[in-house]
């Protein structure tokens, strides 16, 4: 296994050989999509997650972040969008050095933002044997260790009394074709996949869903409750 570090409970990996910070599926201008639909939420996601994200790099120490698709929710995109992520990306330029936006499915229209900033979105992105795609669609290349988001996965907890919460988690296992993880939502209010309750073709990843769940571990990562460990998957 590659080495991995889960940072303050936060749904981010830090990749110490790389020295990369990875996020994926913020989903931004999420609330207020959900308000254009009646239901009322404040806009406070964008706060949060650049007060985060400025304390992922001071405990890492990290000039490096790859967000790994999905930067923003709908398939058009509003002005709120837009605002938010010129807001995101104009953050990550004074702070970071190196900066890598792979695509998602749901990254749409967003290149001229994106390249105002001097930055562009990438299909994919390998370095040293890691492999980071969105994960959204089928992948043919060769790979050591693969970096994949758009699931959300999520764990569904039952207490003694009945009483379910799901909590996002990391996965990560061997596969026959090589190491794969797949990252939290870094997003605060955006939907979990409660994969220890899923039948694999429920599963959004066409790479997970031929690949399985098995042989995979899985990390929860709760804001609030912190980082625990629940081994294999198939076992919960």
């Amino acid at each position: 296994m590659k080495d991995f570090e889960i940072i303050d409970s936060k749904p981010a990996v830090h990749f110490p050989d790389l020295d990369l910070i990875a996020i994926a599926d913020l989903h931004l201008g999420l609330e207020a999509s959900m308000n254009s639909r009646g239901h009322y939420i404040p806009e406070f996601q964008l706060d949060d997650l650049l007060e985060e994200l400025e304390l992922l790099q001071e405990e890492t120490g990290s000039e490096r972040i790859l967000i790994n698709g999905d930067l923003k929710n709908q398939f058009s995109t509003s002005y709120s969008e837009k605002r938010e992520i010129g807001e995101l990306l104009d953050f990550l330029n004074e702070r970071f050095d190196d900066i890598i936006i792979i695509e998602g499915n749901h990254d749409t229209f967003i290149e001229d933002t994106v390249e105002d900033r001097g930055l562009r979105i990438l299909e994919s992105y390998s370095e040293d044997g890691f492999l980071f795609v969105h994960g959204h669609e089928e992948v043919e290349e060769e790979f050591e260790t693969l970096v994949i988001g758009h699931e959300h996965p999520a764990l569904a907890l039952e207490d003694e009394i009945g009483v379910t919460e799901k909590v996002s988690c990391l996965l990560h296992g061997e596969t026959e074709r090589g190491e794969i993880f797949v990252l939290p939502a870094f997003s605060k209010i955006s939907n979990g996949s409660e994969v220890n309750r899923m039948d694999e073709k429920e599963l959004l990843s066409p790479i997970l869903r031929k690949t399985g769940l098995d042989s995979f571990e899985a990390i929860a990562v709760s804001r609030e409750g912190g980082v625990y460990e629940f081994g294999k998957l198939h076992n919960l």
